[in-house]
């Protein structure tokens, strides 16, 4: 349930529009299949493509959920603006970290691009 949690998030906080409808315009069961749709093709894309084992991909989804969890905090408790803005930047860089240390530089710049693309075309841009 924590992994469709975060990928809910993540296509929330991304605006993405969906068979041409708005994020928000979606009911909640539309909104939970999509998260899942993607969580899936991003699961393939991690084994299939990047060659990860299911250690790594469960490791990336707890990084991913830790990262998610701690921009919600930062919302919450974050002062202001530029506050939010240097605890994100620095949550950003935990997780790049984390990710290098899990999969490497090399296919974590090839998932970033690949979900930047998918997330670029969901939203029609």
């Amino acid at each position: 349930m924590k992994k469709i949690i975060l990928v809910l998030l993540v296509c929330i906080t991304s605006a993405t529009a969906v068979n041409a409808q708005k994020w928000n315009d979606l009911s909640d069961e539309q909104k939970m299949m999509q998260a899942k749709g993607f969580r899936q093709d991003n699961q393939k894309y991690l084994k299939s493509t990047l060659g990860l084992s299911e250690e790594q991909i469960t490791d990336v989804d707890n990084v991913n959920l830790c990262f998610v969890s701690t921009l919600d905090r930062i919302d919450r408790y974050g002062k202001d603006a530029a506050a939010k803005e240097k605890y994100a930047k620095t949550a950003v860089q935990a997780r790049t970290a984390q990710l290098d240390a899990i999969m490497g530089p090399e296919k974590r710049k090839q998932l970033q691009d690949y979900v930047t693309a998918k997330l670029k075309k969901a939203s029609g841009k």
